[in-house]
């Protein structure tokens, strides 16, 4: 399961960061990267539910 959240928390953040530099530039990659990481975190944390 560790793979699994490792995995999507990297999926997130690579969507988010590629997102905000398409949108924003270098600046919004790098604030879509760290957006990304706490929505990874979050998705993480809602998958402890199926622990």
């Amino acid at each position: 399961m560790k793979l699994l959240k490792a995995l999507v928390s990297f999926i997130v953040g690579t969507l988010a960061g590629a997102l905000g530099s398409k949108i924003f530039g270098p600046f919004g990659g790098v604030l879509g990267f760290i957006a990304g990481a706490l929505a990874a975190w979050w998705v993480a944390q809602r998958m402890a539910f199926f622990d």
